[in-house]
């Protein structure tokens, strides 16, 4: 389906960017820069690879079931925000992103990347919280457009 390849390379080509200047903004480099010098590649990667495969590929998937399953644009804006992206995005992306990283930075299946993964896991799950309220600060009235004004 030629859709979801568009959809699959748009989350990528997203994820990259917003990454590199995530990156870019909260480098310790005194001179600024996109990308950083202090660039963590892999990171950026792994959140290429996320931004492909859920954003991209999965969320196709949960959007179209969205607007096929709840007529009220309300209804599904709930669903999306108060149960996909806790239950679906957030936990793919606390096993997915540790388990990238650690592999590429340490190799799949090694000691170092198992401590690795644990390290990031354990980041990334303390900034969830503080996260996802950010997220629906930005994401619910964004959403709330999209589901109201923006056909199908």
């Amino acid at each position: 389906n030629p859709l979801i390849l568009q959809h699959m390379a748009t989350g990528g080509a997203l994820a990259f960017v917003g990454d590199i200047i995530a990156q870019s903004l909260l480098s310790e480099d005194e001179e600024r820069s996109i990308p950083p010098k202090d660039w963590d590649f892999i990171r950026t990667n792994a959140f290429v690879i996320f931004g492909a495969l859920y954003t991209g590929g999965a969320q196709h998937f949960i959007f179209n079931f969205l607007h096929s399953a709840f007529d009220q644009p309300l209804a599904r804006l709930a669903m999306a925000q108060f149960f996909f992206i806790p239950f679906c995005y957030y936990p793919t992306f606390l096993f997915m992103n540790p388990a990238l990283r650690a592999g590429w930075e340490h190799g799949f299946g090694s000691e170092d990347a198992k401590v690795r993964q644990v390290e990031l896991f354990s980041d990334i799950a303390s900034k969830i919280p503080t996260t996802l309220l950010r997220n629906w600060c930005f994401w619910l009235p964004v959403q709330f457009v999209q589901f109201n004004f923006i056909p199908a």
